[in-house]
């Protein structure tokens, strides 16, 4: 495209597709992070009352600061 004074040019953007290997790998990494089903329960349900107003924000996010810094002494 030319007009006076200005040109503008337009390039196609250089795209990777991760392949399987990458992906797997990505797969892994974020599983690895990921609480166990047990944990997950623990502070889902720690979530829900906060939601339904059974626990205090607060209270819930004291117990679950503590339950994850004695879990993460214990490994």
């Amino acid at each position: 495209m030319h007009l006076p004074f200005v040109t503008a040019q337009f390039h196609a953007p250089d795209v990777h597709l991760p392949g399987k290997k990458e992906l797997a790998s990505a797969t892994e990494a974020v599983r690895a992070q990921l609480p166990e089903p047990r944990q997950a329960l623990f502070y889902g349900g720690l979530a829900a009352g906060v939601a339904l107003s059974l626990l205090e924000w607060p209270v819930a996010l004291a117990i679950g600061v503590g339950t994850a810094v004695i879990g993460h002494d214990q490994k």
